[in-house]
């Protein structure tokens, strides 16, 4: 049993709900094209779960999943065309498909209005309405063949795992990876861990075709007079009020803002200058 095996499974039973008009049976029907959406999310972040953190596996709800995806890859939400031709032959094309995946944009769309069909329903005076059938049901058979395209694709869950960049965070120890856009030169990424500050610049070396990572950290020296010891401080820490100790003398430093106020000369003084 796979994620595509149970988003199937909601699909069938949705679409002979779909055959009738009764308010109670669409609202079934609804919530089983809602579970089919969250199965096909949760079978796209699945392909990435090497580059996912912990936090993020513990991510329920698809618009956040499919956000954190989005960040770490930022293709993940496109399906890819594969095409092999015959090794004596170029123009012989033996396989030519193109993979159809759920978008961001169709989850969007989708996911919270066809939740709207499993509450209760009423109007401005909070008197209770009863659904529009026939509306719903049109909406209800468009995404049932949205979705019908994403479970039937030819080819399904192609990640090219070699194009994956990963390293370990020098902080928290955690996994982080991301699947580079190469059109941008240089470009920041956090640690993908809700309890770490890290934050690292990725770039990329277009001619030897490399990524590198480099802590994105600011120099800073003790506040200690007697001190002075240079210190490292994570960009994303620099808020007021953050503590640290130095790691010579062990006293602690303190990240705070200052606000400098002046008054302006009057209009005598500037005349006199």
């Amino acid at each position: 049993m796979n994620y595509r095996d149970v988003a199937r499974g909601c699909l069938i039973r949705a679409n002979a709900m779909l055959l009738s008009n009764s308010e109670e049976v669409l609202r079934y029907a609804a919530l089983e094209l809602r579970q089919c959406l969250e199965c096909l999310i949760y079978e796209r972040a699945w392909c990435y779960k090497s580059v996912l953190s912990n936090d993020d596996l513990k991510e329920w709800q698809p618009s956040r999943l499919i956000k954190r995806l989005l960040e770490i890859a930022p293709y993940a939400d496109r399906g890819v065309r594969l095409t092999m031709a015959s090794k004596e032959d170029e123009n012989d094309i033996i396989m030519d498909e193109t993979e159809r995946v759920l978008s961001r944009k169709e989850l969007s769309k989708h996911y919270h209005k066809i939740g709207s069909y499993l509450h209760a329903s009423f109007n401005n005076d909070l008197e209770p309405i009863a659904l529009n059938t026939t509306s719903v049901n049109k909406t209800l058979e468009r995404l049932s063949i949205l979705l019908d395209e994403v479970i039937n694709s030819p080819i399904s869950k192609f990640v090219p795992k070699a194009g994956l960049f990963t390293f370990d965070c020098k902080k928290c120890g955690e996994r982080i990876g991301c699947d580079p856009d190469y059109t941008v030169s240089e470009f920041n990424l956090h640690c993908s861990n809700s309890k770490c500050s890290a934050s690292y610049e990725i770039t990329f070396d277009a001619v030897n075709h490399q990524l590198s990572y480099r802590p994105d950290k600011v120099s800073a020296t003790c506040a200690n007079k007697d001190c002075l010891n240079p210190v490292s401080i994570w960009q994303r820490d620099i808020n007021h009020g953050f503590k640290f100790n130095c790691d010579l003398c062990n006293r602690e430093n303190l990240v705070a803002y200052s606000c400098l106020l002046y008054t302006s000369p009057s209009p005598r003084d500037r005349q006199k200058s």
